[in-house]
């Protein structure tokens, strides 16, 4: 278990250190973005906030659209990780990921203040918190998978078909656990969220 995790600690290092660059990035954004461009979002938000207790969606077609988006993802990062040529382009995500994020809280606080951070609690991290870790978690198995399959065609390591077995098992189950974050996304964070609206 020890080797298990030291084996993986670099990448995992290095998966979170790109996935904060990301925020970082997405919260710095918020302060570039061209003011007519900031205004035409802060218009569209407010008036989304204004009506939203009005909306009426289907839950059912919701929550279709985030598992499908979920697991498109997942499923490429577990199809990069068996590519060495596009293994790179998971950081990319991991980046992306850490970029939307960071983008989205830093808007609603330098927008809506302490408003701002409890409209954040309450729709963007409750799914977040199992979402992203599962999106670094499988980043960083692909990651490790790719770099041992170019070690054996460089002949300095043996991997055989359990192994990528294990891996594809291993990312299934992450998938399933991924689902928990669609859940959580379309029924507890609009809750939430309503409930909330209530009271500011």
């Amino acid at each position: 278990m020890n080797r298990f995790f030291k084996d993986r600690l670099p990448i995992l290092t290095f998966i979170i250190v790109i996935f904060i660059l990301g925020v970082s990035f997405g919260a710095i954004a918020v302060k570039t973005v061209d003011y007519s461009v900031k205004e035409n979002v802060f218009t569209y938000f407010n008036n989304f906030m204004d009506g939203y207790n009005k909306i009426e969606y289907s839950q059912t077609n919701l929550i279709g659209e985030s598992i499908k988006f979920n697991l498109i993802n997942i499923f490429i990062i577990w199809a990069f990780g068996l590519s060495m040529i596009l293994m790179p382009l998971i950081t990319i995500l991991i980046f992306f990921k850490g970029f939307v994020l960071g983008f989205t809280v830093g808007f609603l606080v330098s927008e809506y203040s302490f408003k701002g951070i409890l409209i954040a609690l309450v729709a963007v991290f409750p799914q977040n918190v199992i979402i992203i870790p599962i999106y670094i978690i499988s980043s960083v198995m692909s990651i490790y998978i790719s770099t041992r399959i170019f070690k054996f065609y460089r002949g300095q390591t043996k991997i055989d078909f359990q192994e990528l077995m294990i891996y594809s098992l291993e990312m299934f189950i992450l998938a399933g656990i991924l689902l928990m974050g669609s859940l959580i996304e379309t029924y507890l964070s609009p809750l939430f969220l309503k409930f909330l609206l209530r009271f500011i």
